[in-house]
């Protein structure tokens, strides 16, 4: 494996044997964004730490984690959607839940789980989860468990069967997104409007290229 660190104000790489690959240090390398795979493999600890920008993947463009998950809706039309639906500081945020109509933000994916978990004990499962914000009460049978519900990659699956199925009710993407929130127009068409904004800030992005410094 390669592993990445600043030295010095620059970017330099390292090459890990795979005898010390299993180290926990290794794999708090990868979690903090300063290491890849070599061989390509994307890993849970890669996962989190692209969904959250850290170290390398801060640089990397905001539909990557679309394209990893292997979508065949456009991961601008994903990305625009999870932005607006967690998204914080110009990044979606994939440890987030909604929970009677306030948005909570948790530091990581056990705490997302964890925090999951105690509504469902308690009763409740009228809850939004994760980076696509994935309602637990009326989709909550499209995930085998709980904690595939903040896999962000799983999360970004079961959302686009979603907007498809809106796509295949309506003949019209636009229909899907705004279907995606709710199916009452003076509900979705103000969502709509959301996500088509966040999109278009995505395409100004991507044709400025603004260079993000890692070091």
């Amino acid at each position: 494996m390669t592993v990445y660190s600043c030295e010095n104000g620059s970017l330099v790489q390292q090459e890990f044997s795979t005898q010390k690959a299993a180290q926990e240090s290794v794999v708090m390398l990868l979690r903090s964004g300063q290491a890849v795979w070599s061989s390509g493999t994307i890993d849970n600890h890669t996962i989190d730490a692209m969904a959250e920008g850290r170290g390398i993947w801060f640089a990397a463009p905001l539909p990557t984690l679309m394209q990893v998950a292997g979508t065949q809706v456009a991961p601008k039309i994903l990305t625009a959607i999870a932005l607006k639906e967690t998204g914080r500081k110009e990044r979606f945020w994939p440890w987030s839940i909604n929970w009677a109509g306030k948005g909570y933000y948790l530091e990581s994916r056990q705490q997302a789980i964890d925090a999951a978990k105690q509504l469902i004990k308690a009763g409740y499962t009228n809850f939004d989860t994760s980076v696509m914000q994935v309602n637990w009460r009326w989709h909550g049978h499209r995930f085998p468990n709980i904690e595939a519900a903040f896999d962000p990659v799983t999360n970004i699956r079961v959302a686009e069967q979603i907007l498809v199925e809106q796509f295949n009710a309506t003949g019209s993407w636009r229909d899907a997104i705004a279907r995606y929130h709710s199916k009452t127009p003076s509900r979705n068409q103000p969502y709509l409007a959301d996500v088509l904004q966040q999109m278009s800030k995505l395409q100004k992005k991507s044709l400025e290229t603004p260079e993000k410094k890692i070091c």
